[in-house]
């Protein structure tokens, strides 16, 4: 398997420019925040990693900021300075990707100065996860709940640990995340895909407990979860979250030791900041899709594993 470079700009390439704009230095990159929680993880983790692989001027409009800072403690990126007013991005280049969904070289060329001394709005879903997987740690503490979310998430765990049989190993917990909803029709469309259903949740189910017998406990959470509980309420080791928010959901997943994820960026990350073994769907799609074998290999996620969806 050949993998992505992490940048596709070799710094001898770089022009830098001593020109200013409020005070930073150009070019000046922003995002325009585009669709749920785990889009906007991953367009502000594209952000994170162009600042640190070309050390651009990053920063982040109070829109963007107010999506996802009552959810994490320690987003790191900057504010647009108050000088600047509030931008309806008028006054800003856009840049956008190329070609397929997953080719966002002209963020790259904006990054390294290639582009010119400008201000640059990425307007598409930027999901570079070879460009940021390159700084995981550092990611994942950028991507540290609230004490709140914490809270909420230790507390469930816990109560599932106070009525479990000591005569039980301690448990192992995995998240579950299924992604269904408007999906169904998006990947069918878009990608020319389907997505994973009962056989894979049984596989899935499986590999988990024959890896850790008797230890297992699934936490599942679903964007329909009356659809999920008509697929896995007849199993003791399943437990299903309340379901009160994205925020929350996603705090439960990421506390668990490993994850099941079937499609979609919010399953990606709930199982990127678990940090421990990830099972996948092997989608098979008919257009190049983000998250998908092909991809997860290229960008070195050597803790992510497929599983067949039939």
């Amino acid at each position: 398997m050949k993998f992505l470079p992490p940048t596709i700009i070799p710094p001898t390439s770089w022009v830098k420019y001593s020109k200013q704009w409020h005070g930073l230095r150009l070019p000046v990159i922003t995002c325009r925040p585009q669709g749920r929680l785990g889009n906007l993880m991953g367009e502000y983790a594209t952000m994170y990693s162009l600042k640190r692989h070309y050390n651009v001027t990053v920063v982040m409009n109070k829109e963007f900021k107010k999506k996802i800072k009552h959810i994490f403690l320690n987003t790191s990126l900057p504010d647009i300075p108050a000088s600047a007013g509030h931008s309806k991005f008028t006054d800003w280049t856009p840049v956008k990707n190329i070609g397929s969904r997953a080719n966002y070289a002209p963020i790259e060329l904006a990054a390294a100065g290639l582009l010119g001394a400008k201000n640059f709005v990425m307007t598409e879903y930027s999901f570079e996860i070879q460009m940021f997987n390159q700084f995981k740690e550092e990611v994942r503490k950028e991507f540290t709940f609230a004490p709140t979310y914490t809270t909420k998430a230790n507390g469930f765990l816990s109560k599932i640990m106070e009525n479990r049989s000591s005569e039980l190993p301690d448990p192992v917990f995995v998240g579950f995340h299924i992604r269904r909803t408007d999906y169904k029709r998006f990947i069918k469309i878009v990608f020319g895909g389907r997505l994973p259903e009962t056989a894979y949740y049984t596989r899935a189910l499986s590999h988990y407990r024959t890896k850790f017998p008797d230890a297992a406990v699934f936490i599942v959470a679903s964007d329909d979860l009356k659809y999920a509980r008509s697929e896995l309420d007849q199993y003791h080791d399943v437990f299903f979250s309340p379901g009160f928010s994205p925020g929350e959901d996603m705090a439960l997943l990421a506390s668990c030791n490993h994850s099941i994820i079937t499609v979609g960026s919010y399953g990606f990350w709930s199982a990127y900041l678990a940090g421990g073994e990830v099972v996948y769907a092997d989608v098979k799609t008919k257009i190049e899709y983000r998250f998908s074998r092909k991809m997860y290999e290229k960008s070195g996620l050597d803790n992510f594993i497929p599983l067949p969806i039939d």
